[in-house]
């Protein structure tokens, strides 16, 4: 059965008691509700009363509450969408991941040491030796200025020769980079939201997971719809209005879920079966079916 998370579970509670209200308001009985949309009594009871241990993974939750909501005439996919198959994370924030020691001091202050122990000064540095030696700044200072002075008297001569040239084939003095191009941001597209699942709008859900090779015959509505052996790893689900017959010839590797409920074992290695599903079949019709 399924484990739902705590926001899962409250969204749950809140959709099943709108529901069974509404329901009440309408007069209908919770067996006439069942069988009108082929959902066994106690799933819808435990869909109203919010009890996600009793009800199979999410995604057939969110198919049982848009069938209910649309056989009392709401918008059945607006409620269903209410109910997330995946939770979302609260994701921390940095007050939450600032940690306070026993202290009451945060993380990255200063820890008092330990009793005993005494934190040893730290080491005085080193004094600067003194130097008899003349420094050179006042050298170097002068050296800059006379450098400056003659910098701009041949910028004067020469510059404004240059100035007063008028031909057009004289290079510029700077050259300009043009400015590099700037990718266009790109929209972030939003995530699909979880849609329930196509197969639960059928009366009949049959889902088969295989644990080891076996060969499946499935007939839906009397209508062949797979036949041939398939290997370890396959998954496959098919729907039908009336019944699904389905025979293998491994049934010890091949797990059946009908309607919804929890998946089960068809049988022992090496076995034949032949099962014919209903819309009204569940866990105990798989368990009790006799090999032909």
């Amino acid at each position: 059965m399924a484990k739902l998370a705590p926001t899962q579970l409250e969204e749950l509670q809140n959709i099943g008691a709108y529901l069974r209200q509404v329901r009440q308001q309408q007069g209908l009985a919770l067996d006439v509700l069942a069988h009108q949309i082929f959902i066994r009594p106690a799933l819808l009871q435990a869909l109203e009363t919010g009890q996600g241990a009793e009800l199979p993974e999410p995604v057939f939750i969110q198919g049982f509450i848009r069938r209910y909501a649309e056989a009392l005439g709401l918008d059945g996919l607006a409620i269903s969408k209410e109910f997330r198959v995946t939770p979302v994370e609260v994701i921390p924030t940095a007050n939450l991941l600032t940690k306070a020691d026993t202290n009451g001091a945060t993380e990255g202050s200063e820890s008092t040491p330990p009793r005993g122990l005494r934190m040893r000064d730290p080491a005085p540095p080193p004094p600067r030796a003194s130097s008899s030696r003349p420094s050179p700044l006042p050298l170097v200072l002068s050296l800059a200025a006379l450098a400056a002075i003659l910098g701009l008297g041949a910028w004067g001569i020469f510059g404004r020769n240059q100035g007063s040239d008028p031909s057009p084939n004289r290079p510029d003095p700077v050259a300009t980079t043009p400015p590099a191009p700037v990718a266009p941001e790109t929209p972030e597209t939003p995530e699909p939201e979880a849609s329930p699942s196509p197969a639960l709008e059928a009366p009949v859900v049959v889902s088969a997971t295989l644990s080891d090779r076996a060969w499946l015959s499935v007939k839906a509505d009397g209508e062949s719809v797979y036949e041939g052996v398939a290997e370890k790893g396959f998954k496959k689900t098919w729907t039908a209005q009336t019944s699904v017959v389905l025979t293998t010839g491994n049934a010890g590797g091949v797990e059946l879920a009908v309607n919804g409920d929890r998946p089960v074992v068809v049988g022992s290695n090496g076995a034949v079966r032949t099962l014919t599903l209903t819309p009204d079949s569940d866990v105990k019709t798989v368990e009790s079916a006799e090999s032909p």
